[in-house]
């Protein structure tokens, strides 16, 4: 009878994880979701000035996102699982004899098991898939900021280099000075060896 008892509180410890696992898939689902809504506003507001082309590449992670989330709401979707036999017999049980019942029980949790196992598998791909289809939009997308930040630095060094070329032209062109032509009346003229005419010798 013993033997009957132990796998009895097997069964029913199997159920259990099976049951529990899949209940933490939907919570996980809703995480991720709760995560992919933060994170998409933000990557929306700094796509929105950046560079065309990270615009234009952008599309990409937008429709990993969309199916991320649709795939999530389909794990969190709810599905009715088998978690042994119905409280109706307990009526048709109270009458059987004790190692009937653990019979019964054994019975209902193994089925309900295997009936609950194509569902919960169903939804540990479906999780699966979501998730790594998660990740391949959030890595896209955190590659497209890098991207556009390195743009923005290449247009900055440029036009920095630009600014600074103009600036040493004009700088140039305000240092640049011209001789001017002088009028003969304003130059002196010298005769090698006779001295210059002052006016007393012009007087005698």
């Amino acid at each position: 009878m013993q033997d009957l008892e132990f796998l009895a509180e097997k069964a029913k410890e199997l159920l259990d994880r099976q049951i529990e696992s899949y209940r933490l898939n939907h919570t996980k689902a809703g995480t991720i979701i709760g995560i992919s809504a933060i994170f998409l506003p933000v990557f929306l507001f700094v796509i929105e000035k950046a560079s065309p082309i990270i615009q234009v590449l952008s599309v990409l992670p937008l429709i990993f996102f969309g199916i991320s989330l649709y795939i999530m709401i389909r794990v969190l979707r709810s599905r009715p699982l088998d978690q042994g036999f119905r409280p109706e017999k307990l009526d048709i049980l109270v009458n059987e004899d004790y190692e009937d019942i653990l019979l019964y029980e054994i019975g209902a949790k193994k089925d309900s098991f295997r009936d609950n196992e194509i569902i919960s598998d169903r939804q540990n791909k479906r999780f699966d898939r979501g998730l790594r289809t998660t990740i391949i939009a959030i890595t896209l997308s955190i590659l497209l900021l890098f991207g556009n930040i390195f743009i923005n630095n290449q247009n900055k060094f440029t036009m920095g280099d630009k600014d600074k070329k103009e600036t040493t032209t004009s700088s140039d062109e305000k240092k640049k000075r011209v001789i001017p032509s002088v009028p003969k009346e304003d130059r002196i003229q010298l005769n090698e060896g006779v001295k210059p005419k002052t006016k007393g010798d012009s007087k005698k």
